[in-house]
């Protein structure tokens, strides 16, 4: 009996050093161009010690999502949701400290990459499967869960949004280019705005259709045609995944009329980015400019997420997230979304210099509630209940 403990105790701490290690290349190298080989000489271990636990890719980031980066962000998943249900945020300012240091640079595990395993776990099963599991079942736990309704849970819903959505955007900018955002403060007012166990007091204006998704054209047929096929395919595969082949395929032309066009595949994906973010980071800009002096920046926020939420925008939610995960290990890609963010960020923060003191959302709230929109997508991925939420009764006094 004392050897099977031993050897179950020793077999433990070869579980949590792999999947350290593991945890280590999702950050550095990303989910999808982790080898498992590598991890293992990592962790100091021979291929088949690996291939004794897992048998591939997949396997490996669950083993590193249970033994790793679930425990880490359960634990602050906890303290935000006890937070929303018992309106105490006694527990806030631990849930700062946690955040701060799980998205710190030298963190491992850390926040931002378990937020790329949420994205990948939408197009991988196995992943998918577990990722799901955990987080429902602890909404579940706090009576927040898919399976329910009403004002905690769309407090909740918001809040964890901002701290999934604040997590990958600080992942992705480096804090010298683009400061980090704190979401506390708003997680805090979510807390602190549903008093009642049914509903919020006051319902947002009469629901209002969704705003379509536009394409941005380019006026160039065959241009429009390859950056319609690879915003479809990023969306679906993530950026690395994503061949010049099946891009080809899906615009219905040669890969050699890609090559003629474009010199590689990263200029490809780049003249996409260029494409298809501008337009849209041009009008959250425009919207937030909005929220800020708004006599109802409930109704306002509310006409932002039907747009944002809506059917129509699915590939679009999708897509941006692939490129934000893309960004963590690309500089190139990091650079160009960079430039995008930095004007977005600057328009907004002047607008929200304008914000009445009194206002809910303000220069120390609306970067984190831009972000909470951003995490509506990741919470989707797990939990596409949320599509069916109205967004009259989000959680704003």
């Amino acid at each position: 009996m004392a050897l099977a403990t031993r050897q179950s105790e020793k077999s433990r701490q070869t579980d949590v050093k792999v999947a350290l290690s593991a945890a280590k290349a999702v950050r550095t190298v990303g989910v999808d161009q982790m080898a498992l080989t590598r991890v293992a000489a990592d962790a100091g271990f021979s291929s088949g010690v690996i291939y004794a636990r897992c048998d591939d890719r997949s396997e490996l980031v669950v083993l590193a999502w249970e033994k790793s980066f679930w425990p880490m962000l359960s634990e602050m998943l906890g303290l935000l949701l006890d937070a929303v249900v018992s309106k105490n945020t006694a527990s806030i300012p631990l849930l700062s400290e946690l955040f701060q240091a799980a998205t710190a640079p030298d963190a491992v595990p850390d926040l931002g990459s378990a937020m790329e395993i949420i994205v990948t776990s939408r197009r991988d099963e196995v992943i998918g499967e577990v990722v799901q599991r955990d987080i429902n079942a602890l909404m579940e736990d706090f009576g927040v869960g898919p399976s329910t309704d009403g004002a905690d849970r769309q407090a909740a819903v918001s809040a964890v949004s901002t701290l999934f959505g604040a997590a990958l955007l600080n992942s992705v900018h480096t804090p010298s280019a683009i400061a980090p955002i704190d979401p506390t403060l708003l997680i805090e007012l979510f807390s602190n705005s549903v008093k009642t166990a049914t509903k919020p007091s006051r319902r947002s204006g009469p629901k209002k259709d969704a705003a379509p998704y536009v394409f941005p054209s380019t006026h160039d047929e065959i241009r429009d045609a390859l950056i319609a096929a690879s915003e479809y395919v990023i969306a679906r595969s993530g950026v690395h995944r994503a061949t010049v082949s099946r891009i080809a395929r899906r615009a219905g032309v040669s890969v050699g009329a890609i090559y003629s066009l474009y010199e590689n595949k990263d200029a490809l994906v780049a003249d996409c980015l260029d494409v298809l973010f501008p337009p849209q980071a041009a009008q959250d800009a425009k919207d937030w400019v909005r929220v800020f002096t708004a006599d109802d920046q409930r109704d306002t926020v509310t006409e932002i997420l039907t747009n944002y939420m809506s059917d129509s925008y699915r590939q679009w939610r999708r897509f941006r997230l692939e490129c934000l995960v893309a960004a963590r290990h690309s500089t190139n890609v990091a650079s160009q979304l960079g430039g995008y963010a930095q004007r977005t960020r600057s328009m907004i923060l002047e607008a929200a210099s304008r914000a009445p003191q009194h206002a809910a959302i303000r220069p120390d709230t609306g970067l984190s509630a831009r972000a909470s929109v951003i995490g509506l997508s990741l919470i989707e991925i797990v939990d596409p209940t949320i599509g069916v939420l109205d967004w009259r009764w989000i959680p704003l006094r």
